[in-house]
């Protein structure tokens, strides 16, 4: 038996609904076959996202929510810790939980404890980055790696001196680019399941129905275009707590037949080739995993500036501010040149799962 079949690792997350974290763990562990992974949630699972994860190998454990139940959260997790046997402890957290995850796994006897940051959140605040700064310390001392998405979430998660000394490990949320290849024969499919001609223009996003998402600017945007181009639908891939509340404002514009709910997905690649553009005016974001499949699909994508640039590698995504919607629409009405979905002209390989997963599966058995 190889060392690698000796490696347990367990990775925690928040829950299984579908967001970026979540996908950034399938898509790495799903390339380690040698290594046994466990995953602990504590949210109610989407069952199309929980099915990744099981065809992936992963056995996916939910323990109590913290919010309900503390106590019993924290007791489940440690003996699942110390029953475990792991060699690694993964926590995809925030650095309050972060922390006391590693805590945690210290008492179990874990040698090797990552704290992973995906968050971008800057305060402003002065009483806010002092708290900040402050919730860092127990993280960088109970964790044995600090590692996070991008330089964004490296300066937020672990302070800008961390990041400058090179004391942060920056894990890219890298994806297989072959999955996300335009394909004809899937534009097709999509669009004609949901009813979109063959000349209707598509404007899509792709994300949880969260504020930072800032779904209403899109139904803004969307509204004002559609003023000059009625061959055109909005098609909206996710869902999340705010999606009755921007159902109830496209109804109250009388965009009903125009603006597609298609809710989440299990695979998304077909919905990116049914698109024209898609459009991500985040009010901040620490690294999109969506911008960057997109990218790979061969789309133009309008983007707010707080995208981070890293995650720009072709020359059709163009970032503007949100102040107002007058340069989306322009830019939208801007997008007449013909691109070869195909050949997407791919600038940067960072993002490429196959070469950079062994990265941290070097940090898993080193």
């Amino acid at each position: 038996m190889s060392m690698q079949k000796n490696i347990h690792v367990c990775q925690v997350l928040h829950g299984i609904v579908g967001g970026g974290s979540e996908q950034v763990v399938l898509n790495y562990c799903s390339r380690m076959h040698d290594i046994h992974f466990d995953l602990l949630f504590q949210y109610e699972p989407n069952p199309q996202i929980l099915e990744r994860f099981n065809e992936a190998g992963i056995n996916c454990i939910q323990i109590p929510d913290k919010v309900h139940h503390p106590l019993k959260h924290l007791w489940t997790m440690f003996r699942i810790f110390r029953k475990g046997n792991y060699n690694v402890i993964h926590s995809h957290l925030d650095w309050f939980m972060n922390s006391y995850v590693c805590f945690l796994a210290i008492l179990a006897g874990v040698k090797k404890r990552i704290a992973h940051h995906h968050q971008a959140y800057h305060p402003t605040n002065p009483l806010l980055i002092l708290l900040c700064a402050l919730m860092r310390i127990p993280c960088k001392l109970f964790a044995t790696h600090w590692l996070a998405c991008g330089e964004t979430a490296a300066i937020n998660g672990w302070g800008k001196r961390a990041f400058e000394k090179s004391k942060v490990t920056i894990l890219p949320n890298a994806i297989d680019p072959e999955r996300f290849k335009y394909n004809e024969a899937a534009r097709n499919e999509i669009r004609k399941k949901y009813g979109i001609a063959e000349d209707d223009f598509v404007i899509g996003h792709v994300g949880r129905f969260y504020p930072e998402k800032n779904h209403e600017f899109i139904i803004k945007i969307f509204s004002e275009y559609l003023q000059n181009h009625s061959n055109c639908k909005l098609l909206l891939v996710g869902d999340g707590p705010l999606q009755n509340e921007i159902q109830n404002i496209v109804n109250q514009k009388g965009l009903g037949d125009k603006v597609i709910f298609a809710g989440l997905q299990k695979d998304v690649v077909g919905f990116y080739c049914a698109m024209d553009v898609l459009l991500l005016p985040s009010t901040r974001e620490a690294f999109p995993m969506t911008l960057v499949e997109a990218q790979y699909n061969g789309l133009p994508c309008v983007v707010s500036d707080a995208v981070p640039r890293e995650t720009v590698i072709t020359d059709w995504v163009f970032p503007l501010p949100i102040e107002n919607v007058k340069p989306w629409r322009e830019k939208l009405e801007s997008l007449s040149v013909v691109i070869d979905r195909k050949n997407p002209q791919i600038k940067n390989e960072w993002f490429d799962i196959r070469k950079c997963y062994g990265m941290l599966e070097q940090i898993y058995l080193k």
